[in-house]
């Protein structure tokens, strides 16, 4: 009876696996999932690298600079920035001014080879050297005008040199990094360390000694800062001094140098034209020789084509200058014709009216070109005695 009881559930033991088999059998299989598809990208067009402005960028720019701002290099139509450094500013001293000094005298008028590393066609970005080889980014951190930029020099050839550089400013307290010494010495809350270890002594006695011996306290400290607001007060009226008188020498440079070069170069203009019109004279005094203008006539100019760019707009800031010079160059400038002006030489012309014409021009031309020649010497003389008075003042300051 027992085994009786046992067959049905033996049967669907039996039964049931096999069921479950041909059903997975019969079931279809499922459809491969398909695996996504990345469209190619579409290639760039030749334009796109035309437009982009980087492609457009010199490999190496080697020309005559002048330093603009304590990072930055201006040259005709564009400006380069230092790589690797940032400025470093401070009102309690004219950095910026320094910083300008010393690119200056490193540069010397020369040209400059600027490695570009980035930037725009107009604001370009580089490294750069001067004639004599110095990285003028190195010798700004070696004397703390300025701080290195690690979101340029990160995990670059150059990022230890420059960390050195900027180390060796920091240790020697160049620059800067002086004023941050300085503000080291000063305690957080405005009490001077060699106060602050003697306050645990002091605050009891004062208590114990009862207001007279607090208000003494404040008045040492008051006094402290008197002296010290004082001695601020000082400083700053003689750094803005020397900083306006900065301005101003470098204001009157800028004025003799532009005015020395566009006197230059009428100076070359008036040699060139009386090489051509005397060559002309001795053509008409040549007897052997028909002129040029009787046969088809000829245009002479009355004068050379004077350039006045930089005396126009610099009319207002003639008073840099000495009384004395400046009206040699109002006098000078005053004499140049201001428009070109021009004779028709007609083929009836008799000769000799000719040649008189051309001689006038010439002596007319002659007379300018002494008085050109001496007001170019003494704006070089000038600049070099005014050099010389702003080195003595240095030297009076410092040993001041």
């Amino acid at each position: 009876m027992r085994f009786r009881s046992l067959l049905p559930v033996l049967f669907a033991l039996m039964i049931v696996p096999g069921m479950h088999a041909l059903a997975q059998k019969a079931a279809p299989a499922p459809a491969p999932v398909a695996a996504p598809v990345t469209a190619a990208p579409a290639p760039t067009p030749d334009g796109d690298a035309a437009n982009n402005p980087n492609s457009r960028l010199p490999d190496r720019v080697v020309r005559l600079m002048r330093a603009i701002d304590p990072i930055t290099l201006r040259i005709e139509g564009a400006s380069i920035r230092l790589w690797g450094i940032k400025p470093a500013s401070s009102a309690e001293t004219p950095l910026e001014l320094k910083a300008l000094d010393l690119m200056d005298k490193l540069i010397q008028e020369q040209q400059v080879n600027c490695k570009i590393m980035g930037g725009t066609p107009l604001e370009m970005v580089g490294r750069c050297t001067t004639q004599s080889s110095q990285d003028l980014a190195l010798e700004l951190l070696d004397n703390g005008y300025v701080v290195v930029d690690r979101r340029q020099t990160y995990n670059s050839v150059f990022a230890t040199a420059y960390e050195k550089s900027q180390e060796a400013a920091r240790v020697n307290a160049k620059g800067v990094w002086n004023i941050v010494a300085e503000e080291d010495k000063k305690d957080e809350n405005g009490v001077p360390k060699w106060l602050k270890p003697h306050m645990a002594f002091l605050i009891p006695m004062a208590l114990i000694f009862g207001p007279f011996g607090g208000l003494l306290v404040v008045s040492l400290i008051m006094w402290y800062w008197l002296k010290r607001m004082a001695y601020v007060q000082e400083q700053e009226a003689e750094q803005s001094s020397r900083k306006e008188a900065m301005l101003i020498n470098r204001e009157r440079h800028v004025l003799i140098s532009t005015l020395e070069g566009e006197l230059t170069e009428n100076k070359n203009k008036i040699e060139a034209f009386l090489v051509i019109y005397g060559d002309m004279l001795r053509t008409l005094k040549d007897q052997t020789e028909v002129p040029k203008y009787q046969q088809s006539g000829d245009i002479v100019q009355k004068h050379p084509a004077f350039g006045r760019a930089v005396f126009e707009a610099n009319v207002g800031k003639l008073s840099l200058l000495d009384i004395k010079l400046a009206g040699q160059v109002s006098k000078l400038y005053s004499a140049m014709p201001k428009e070109q002006e021009y004779i028709n030489l007609e083929p009836n012309v008799p000769l000799e009216t000719a040649v008189k014409l051309v001689e006038k021009i010439l002596k007319e031309a002659e007379v300018l070109l002494e008085p050109i020649g001496n007001l170019i010497i003494g704006l070089q003389v000038s600049q070099q005695q005014k050099k010389a008075s702003a080195a003595a003042s240095s030297s009076s300051a410092a040993t001041a």
